[in-house]
């Protein structure tokens, strides 16, 4: 009976930190609990007492075990790191066959974090102990280039000799977006025989365009870390959730309001991401990190939500949003992203302090996006609008000319609900808007 009440209580636990995936575990993944210096197993024999026979005394708490490397599972890492066990296979998979990864994707997606815990699993996997140089890290910078070519080139001596033995299991090379060129410096483990080589973990903040060199020549797979997509993108809300039952579980309290902020967090972080993507790009959308240090408190979370708003996430749209319409022009209409949080706001006590500081706001104009784009698409600007909206964007520009030019060249442009695509007149007209580009270049 004991045995299926603890697997029960795992497999509603998982499903309350990731209601979505049950993060892919189930009863399966717990592999025996223990109370005291008992330890029950799925598959043991008869236990001689009943369960009372056992929480007695002190021994008042089951303490589970779930499966990992021992037994070749990633259950465990996937408990523990939150991301789903379908993604830590297939990272386990792709170290395990080719040695080599690098993960890439913006700051603040946790891959630092994921490369240590993948290489805590590989050298428990290979049934090594942690020493301090059974895990080398080495971090990079602009002026670190030269010691990191000679570093790997002489573990790859290494790798020919006796001393192969004395190796790190695992080197993690951080932040490798800091080199200059990675070809070059990857060129001494060229020679490095391959089977006998440490794995090799490294993390970047962008890919460059030695990606193809180094996945050729030096067997290195990518793995991105975007914050549109799994595991990085459910990461922030699994996060939250655990330690929201963690607390739950010490104080025995069940608070409905801290669980509707906890719900709401993750929320603002998607949207903010939507309005970067709009207005910029993806490289530049925020990582779960400035998140994850919510207080589980209902007054506290809210004076670091204002402060962490005001003093942090503002700024930073600032600077994005005004180099990504200086790019990419104005490609959608201005919505402020404070208006959907006062919507949404999950804090009930508005506080009626006027000393209490509001929340700013993010204006077009501060970020050179003036003139906003009609809404929803049911009417067309007119043609000068269109060209105001276009001065600061050249390609836009070049398209209004091209227009105008084809107008005024064809003869038959006020009427044009009579022209014939297969008349004559077609060919001229495509000459003519060919001049105009060229013109217009």
């Amino acid at each position: 009976m004991l045995d299926s009440i603890v697997r029960r209580i795992f497999k509603e636990y998982v499903l309350r930190v990731d209601p979505i995936s049950n993060l892919g575990l189930n009863t399966e993944s717990v592999h025996s609990y223990h109370i005291g210096d008992i330890i029950r197993c799925h598959d043991a024999d008869q236990p001689e007492l009943l369960p009372c026979g056992y929480l007695v005394g002190d021994n008042m708490q089951i303490k589970l075990t779930i499966k990992g490397a021992s037994q070749h599972s990633v259950d465990a890492l996937a408990f523990e790191t939150l991301i789903p066990k379908s993604i830590a296979q297939r990272y386990m998979s792709l170290l395990l066959e080719h040695r080599r990864i690098i993960l890439c994707g913006p700051s603040g997606t946790g891959k630092s974090y994921l490369a240590q815990r993948l290489a805590e699993y590989l050298l428990l996997r290979s049934g090594k102990e942690f020493t301090p140089g059974s895990i080398a890290t080495f971090n990079v910078d602009h002026r670190s280039s030269k010691e990191l070519r000679g570093y790997l080139a002489n573990i790859a001596d290494q790798c020919e000799g006796a001393a192969a033995a004395d190796l790190p299991t695992v080197i993690i090379l951080d932040n490798l977006h800091h080199l200059s060129s990675m070809s070059e410096v990857f060129n001494g483990f060229l020679n490095c025989k391959y089977q006998k080589s440490p794995f090799i973990i490294g993390t970047m903040n962008q890919t460059s365009c030695s990606t193809t060199n180094l996945q050729l020549h030096h067997n290195f797979r990518w793995v991105l870390c975007a914050n549109h997509m799994e595991p990085v993108k459910g990461f922030l809300a699994r996060y939250l959730r655990r330690r929201f039952i963690e607390q739950e579980i010490n104080t025995n309290l069940r608070n409905c309001k801290l669980s509707k902020i906890i719900e709401w967090v993750p929320k603002v972080w998607n949207h903010l991401n939507k309005f970067l993507e709009n207005h910029s790009s993806s490289d530049v959308t925020i990582g779960p990190r400035l998140f994850l240090s919510c207080p589980l408190e209902v007054t506290d979370s809210q004076v670091w939500f204002t402060d962490l708003w005001n003093y942090s996430v503002i700024p930073y749209l600032l600077e994005a949003v005004r180099e990504g319409v200086q790019i990419y022009g104005k490609r959608v209409a201005w919505e402020d992203p404070t208006e959907w949080v006062l919507e949404t706001y999950p804090w009930s006590n508005t506080r009626q302090d006027p000393d209490w500081p509001a929340l700013l706001k993010l204006r077009p104009e501060d970020v050179g996006f003036e003139g906003q784009l009609q809404g929803g698409g049911a009417n067309k600007p007119a043609a000068n609008d269109a060209v105001r909206a276009g001065d600061g964007d050249p390609l836009l520009n070049m398209l209004m000319h091209l227009q105008e030019a084809a107008s005024y060249s064809s003869p038959h442009s006020q009427d044009s609900d009579s022209v014939s695509l297969d008349s004559h007149s077609s060919g001229q007209h495509g000459d003519d808007i060919i001049g105009g580009l060229e013109s217009t270049l």
